[in-house]
Formats: C-alpha cells, sequence, structure tokens
C-alpha cells in the first residue's frame, strides 16, 4: 500500500526522545521512547509491500538544525520499520516567513508530492502552527481528487516546569486529532434547514 508521512521538523537542538502515551488510540502506542508522534503511529501500520513516502517540512535559519533532526527522523522510522516497507523521503524547507507567496510555495510543493489512493499521516508537533492550516487544506485536496485516505494525524505534548527546560513527569502525551479533521469534513457536506438544527447535529456525533 502506498502511504505518505507529512512532518514538521523543529528547526533548534533540542528535540529529545521521549516515552509518550497516547490519549484515546492505543493502536498508535509503542512502549518505548520516540522522538516524533508519527512514527509511534507508523510502528504498527506498516507492511511489507507498504510503499512510504516521507515529506519533511522545516524551516531554513543560519544555525540550522533541519538536516540534523530530518536524519533522525529518517532513523527512527527504519528502527520501527521492522517489516522492511520500502521508505523514500522528500524534503521541503522554506524561510520562516508568513507571506503569501512562501504559503504558496509549500503548498504547491505538498501537492506536487501527492499520490493516488495513499494513506496520509501527519505529525504537526514541531515547527510555526500556521502551516497546520494549510496542510489540513491539502488533505482535503488529497482525499478529494487523489483518492487517498486519512491514517492517523497526531502531535506529541509536554509541558515543562517555569522557567526551566526541564518536562514535568507525566504530561507526556501523544493525541490522535485525527477527529477533529474529519469533524470539519462533515461540517462541509452537513445539511440543515436552519441553525439550530446543524447545531444539533454536529453536537449528537459527539455523544458516547
Amino acid at each position: 500500500m502506498k502511504k505518505i508521512v507529512i512532518s514538521t521538523i523543529p528547526t533548534d537542538d533540542r528535540l529529545v526522545k521521549r516515552l509518550y502515551p497516547v490519549d484515546g488510540n492505543a493502536l498508535i502506542q509503542v512502549d518505548e521512547p520516540v522522538y516524533y508522534a508519527v512514527n509511534s503511529a507508523l510502528a504498527n501500520n506498516l507492511e511489507k509491500d507498504d510503499d512510504v513516502k516521507v515529506i519533511l517540512i522545516g524551516t531554513t535559519h543560519d544555525n540550522d538544525c533541519v538536516k540534523k533532526n530530518i536524519n533522525i527522523f529518517i532513523e527512527e522510522l527504519n528502527y520501527f520499520n521492522k517489516v522492511g516497507a520500502n521508505i523514500s523521503e522528500a524534503v521541503i524547507t522554506r524561510p520562516f516567513d508568513e507571506s503569501k507567496t512562501n504559503f504558496r510555495y509549500l503548498y504547491e510543493s505538498l501537492l506536487d508530492e501527492l499520490e493516488e489512493d495513499a494513506e496520509l499521516y501527519v505529525d504537526i508537533t514541531f515547527g510555526p502552527k500556521t502551516p497546520v492550516l494549510l496542510i489540513f487544506s491539502v488533505l482535503q485536496f488529497a482525499e478529494k481528487f487523489f483518492h487517498c485516505t486519512i491514517g492517523n494525524i497526531v502531535y506529541s505534548k509536554v509541558i515543562f516546569k517555569p522557567g526551566s527546560s526541564e518536562v514535568i513527569p507525566g504530561t507526556e502525551m501523544i493525541y490522535d486529532i485525527t477527529p477533529l479533521y474529519m469533524l470539519n469534513s462533515i461540517t462541509n457536506i452537513i445539511e440543515c434547514s436552519g441553525s439550530e438544527k446543524a447545531v444539533k447535529a454536529v453536537k449528537a456525533l459527539f455523544q458516547d
């Protein structure tokens, strides 16, 4: 199966391997420390005949740690690739610039990497947060025009002690936010005669 992995990459030298429990989806949890949440998600979802394209998004800096952190990503994914799936990579780097030109470059670069009938995995933990909206738009484009499906959209969280780089024990967590992405898709297709009924319909989705 074709799998496409999209991950933002940190631009500093503070990437740390941590043991992360998973909130709500035990199928993407591994009982050992990881650097990247999406590699935890992929660990139990790789098959021998998978063709995995990894798209890594970083920013450019004078003292750039992106290349080092990209190598860490690939090494970690290869470690979890016990079944011998085929893995290739594509790297997209851009200035830390919120201009329209920059967003257009990133959007078009991601579209150029899409392939038909792929299963998509996304990690939005690191880097600037504004590209996350753009990535979600790319996912919708991929579903509609490339007939792709969504595997998992994840991010990892820690809470630091005030004024310190030390993590508060027990705050580590990987969140699978795929349902939040799906909620947007549902909003686009829901049909109701009025706003009150529409609100009730959406709230019903959260009921057990």
